[in-house]
């Protein structure tokens, strides 16, 4: 009796103790970053044009991020890090470095199409709308400063914000908490699941001085990068994932983005602009009009009705409710594609 009561004692004793909630978050994130890794690739590349050229004729040399959206080898990652370069190239999960072609860019969103030879990589997977909401948890893997694989933990601190970089408006934007440095330029960012959000565009840096958004690369006169202070605090903006997605397809289908386009501007419901001899125009759609419903979406819904609109392959004929002073007023826009810069 004695040596049973003995060996219980002793298995009670070896038992594993319970895991804290500290140590299973340190668990469930680690498990992110090892699932959304592979698809991580970084990027390096040469500036080619005058702009950026050093005093004595050596191309500047940018380092960003990317990560894999096709297993034959198309990876996306921002404009900012690989525009006018003269040679890319992209270092895999397993330290292949290739040679990267920029097949195509979407200067809208800054989103840009790089493709390598290779075939059967790992990759990213992307999360839909639902899962993209204020406090989502927000893991960022990159290559800050060339530091491989590099990641950062935080928040999805807000959606749809507008911010303006380099003179351009970018909307829809992701805001995130995690921690955004110099290179994380094409970074990716995941939820608790490993699915892709957002992909880092550029951070806010508040010095007391400048407090003017702005993105990764800023050319100076002399050549190389100005990259941003990291003095002062500092907010991520990442382009969402169903811009990504979007963008991603067309890019790879079409070698371009054509977009629908209404002409049509709102501020809540009311309808504060109508781009003359453009579709809503046409349709009599007018400055004052009241908008109750788009192509059967509720006005209430406006992200989801400017969704509608862009990803909508042109022309495409919706039915539009207004309301004109206590007036209903149904008509059909025939909706067009987005006019050229």
């Amino acid at each position: 009796m004695n040596a049973v009561l003995f060996l219980i004692a002793l298995s009670s004793s070896t038992q594993t103790p319970p895991e804290s909630t500290l140590e299973r978050i340190e668990r469930e994130v680690s498990a992110v970053v090892e699932k959304i890794r592979p698809s991580v690739v970084q990027i390096v590349a040469k500036r080619g044009d005058a702009h950026f050229q050093s005093n004595i004729g050596t191309p500047a040399t940018v380092q960003s991020s990317g990560f894999v959206v096709s297993p034959d080898g198309y990876i996306l990652t921002d404009l900012g890090g690989v525009e006018s370069s003269r040679d890319i190239s992209v270092t895999l999960n397993d330290g292949r470095r290739l040679d990267a072609i920029l097949k195509a860019f979407d200067r809208a969103t800054a989103v840009a199409l790089l493709r390598v030879k290779a075939a059967g990589l790992a990759c990213a997977e992307f999360a839909d709308e639902h899962a993209i909401r204020q406090g989502t948890i927000a893991v960022l893997v990159s290559n800050p400063a060339g530091l491989k694989h590099s990641c950062s933990v935080g928040f999805v601190n807000g959606v749809d914000r507008s911010i303006r970089v380099g003179g351009r408006r970018y909307d829809d934007m992701i805001q995130t908490s995690a921690a955004v440095l110099s290179g994380d330029c094409g970074g990716l960012l995941a939820n608790s699941k490993g699915q892709v959000v957002g992909m880092i565009h550029s951070r806010y840096v508040s010095d007391g001085l400048n407090t003017d958004p702005a993105g990764f690369l800023r050319p100076i006169p002399r050549g190389g990068v100005d990259f941003l202070p990291a003095s002062g605090p500092a907010v991520g903006f990442a382009t969402p994932a169903t811009t990504l997605r979007f963008v991603a397809e067309r890019l790879m289908k079409h070698g371009q983005v054509v977009r629908g386009w209404a002409g049509l501007g709102l501020r809540g419901a009311v309808v504060t602009e109508v781009t003359r001899e453009g579709p809503a125009w046409k349709a009599g759609i007018r400055r004052g009009d009241s908008l109750v419903e788009f192509d059967g979406l509720p006005a209430t819904h406006l992200l989801a009705i400017r969704r509608r609109v862009i990803e909508t392959a042109p022309p495409k004929l919706v039915r539009v409710r207004v309301l004109r002073g206590s007036a209903p007023l149904d008509l059909d826009v025939t909706l067009e594609s987005e006019p050229g810069p």
